[in-house]
């Protein structure tokens, strides 16, 4: 009996365990390749649609980063407002759509104050290590001074 088990031991393991890892790594592989292809995909199409509503809602409120809209008269100023995005981003992909969400925020916020116009538009990041990760996330804040200006009809409009 002892002898049998000697023999046992003896004989290399099969070739199905000796390529396991090499298997269990290439899956690995595969599942984070899939996982990034389809996350990429579903931003892509979140970016999408924000680009789309903030083309919208730009008929509605003006964005701009100096002081006073070009060419029209402040009439009234409403007061600060801001926004920080919800998304936080680790990716260009996920920060594109961290800045929309934001933008597209700052923009619902004004009007929702009575505000046509945002002025002194300013962008900034907070980059912070997630817990437990090696990778830097950012948040993307937007901020301005919603106001009021009397909007100008078009030199062709006002031909009429």
């Amino acid at each position: 009996m002892e002898a049998a088990m000697t023999i046992a031991a003896a004989t290399p393991p099969s070739a199905i365990f000796s390529t396991l890892p090499l298997l269990a790594l290439l899956l690995v592989v595969i599942a984070m390749f899939r996982w990034n292809r389809r996350s990429k995909t579903n931003t892509k199409r979140q970016l999408d649609q924000l680009e789309r509503e903030l083309k919208l809602i730009r008929n509605e409120i003006l964005l701009v980063t100096t002081n006073a809209v070009p060419g029209e008269r402040t009439v009234r100023t409403i007061g600060y407002v801001e926004a920080l995005s919800e998304a936080e981003a680790a990716s260009d992909w996920e920060y594109r759509l961290a800045e929309k969400q934001a933008l597209l925020d700052l923009a619902r916020q004004g009007i929702a104050m009575g505000a046509n116009a945002i002025v002194g538009l300013r962008k900034s990041n907070a980059h912070y290590d997630q817990a437990g990760s090696q990778w830097r996330v950012s948040r993307v804040t937007y901020q301005g001074t919603a106001v009021v200006v009397d909007r100008k009809m078009p030199r062709a409009e006002s031909a009429a």
